[in-house]
């Protein structure tokens, strides 16, 4: 089976590396507002359309030609597929780029032969602790000690500039072998807010509320940053403050997600979940503001993903229940429902036909279970 894996490393690039690296910034940000400008206006252009702008733009605005032409080829590439989801109801319209947010740029791999030797644009020697870039040359890189080398074929890489830290992501095709799967370990899970995890096992993985511990850092940084002349260097050095921290938040909160994953599908051949809807979730009027930011806090959604992306790799088995499906109102013994339940603040599920005591919970984890194989047996 081939799958697609992305290594990310961190970049140490020179002062002139550094000064390119935000030039290509600069010029994939330019030729997509560009190109968004041109499709504004002329909604029947297609992708080649705007691909055969690129060599009159080179003429024009020369500064194109000092950077990898792949980049800019890939910009329009992104425009283009935003465009598409859009048409597909599942992105919004195409905005403008702006200097100074989300800083990145994508250089696809390209290979050719010349009298027996092999040419390649993108290079990982992980002996080294290197990368080979168009236009940069070799670049010092930090990341997967562990690795000698990157398995599989390169595709593509992505520079991003997150804070004052570079880093590039390396996608890979792979071939992995697919284990063979018994299927006779099954196991609910229950996504919450007060323990993100519960399993029908009776294991508790907790919230460490990341983001109570970063909270106060990001208002202090906000408020410096409100006053402060905007675009000035003060304020591009103290977004770049703001940034860090959200990177230190968002890999705490992945480290955990990875772990909690890793365990359960490691030692489980079935795994059954609630196909969460938070969107629809935070925008419940219902919902208080803080529970709102409970649930985004919580990464529902990306314990879903890397879920989902873990049990193919593995040969598991993935399951969802509806939705609709009340797991925290029914009684796991009886099958009798208490419409009490619906107030997240009840911790205790009491029933009052067979008077099961049960944590609320560890009951909606074994109610998952059971309505997750009764579709697997389907």
């Amino acid at each position: 089976m081939k799958i697609h894996k992305a290594y990310k490393f961190r970049l140490y690039p020179t002062k002139t590396q550094e000064t390119l690296i935000h030039k290509t910034f600069g010029c994939t940000r330019f030729v997509y507002n560009y190109c968004l400008d041109l499709k504004r206006n002329n909604k029947h252009l297609t992708k080649f359309d705007l691909m055969k702008e690129l060599p009159r733009l080179k003429k024009e605005y020369p500064f194109l030609r000092e950077v990898d032409s792949c980049s800019l080829q890939n910009a329009i590439t992104d425009l283009m597929a935003g465009f598409g989801l859009f048409e597909k109801g599942i992105g919004s319209y195409p905005r403008f780029k702006k200097k100074g947010e989300k800083e990145s740029f994508r250089t696809s791999f390209v290979t050719s032969s010349y009298k027996g030797i092999v040419y390649e644009n993108i290079k990982v020697d992980l002996t080294k602790r290197v990368i080979e870039l168009p236009k940069l040359k070799e670049i010092k890189i930090r990341g997967y000690r562990n690795l000698d080398k990157l398995s599989g074929r390169i595709l593509n890489a992505t520079i991003r500039e997150v804070g004052t830290k570079f880093y590039v992501s390396v996608c890979v095709e792979e071939e992995i072998e697919i284990q063979e799967s018994s299927g006779s370990k099954a196991v609910g899970i229950d996504i919450g807010v007060k323990n993100l995890v519960v399993t029908s096992n009776h294991e508790y993985y907790g919230n460490p509320k990341y983001l109570d511990k970063y909270e106060k850092k990001i208002q202090r940084l906000q408020q410096e940053l409100s006053r402060k002349i905007k675009g000035s260097k003060n304020y591009i050095k103290c977004k770049k403050k703001i940034e860090e921290v959200y990177r230190k938040l968002k890999n705490a909160r992945k480290k955990l997600v990875e772990k909690i994953v890793s365990n359960i599908t490691k030692s489980h051949d079935i795994i059954i979940a609630e196909n969460l809807k938070v969107k629809k979730m935070l925008e419940n009027k219902n919902n208080h503001k803080h529970l709102r930011k409970k649930i985004i806090n919580a990464t529902f959604s990306e314990i879903i993903r890397i879920l989902r992306y873990k049990c193919q790799w593995l040969n598991k088995t993935f399951i969802q229940v509806s939705p609709y499906y009340a797991s925290s109102q029914i009684c796991s013994r009886c099958g009798n429902k208490e419409s009490v339940m619906k107030d997240i603040r009840v911790r205790e599920y009491k029933c009052s036909k067979c008077g099961l005591e049960i944590e609320r919970d560890y009951n909606a984890s074994i109610n998952i279970l059971n309505e997750g194989l009764k579709c697997y047996n389907n």
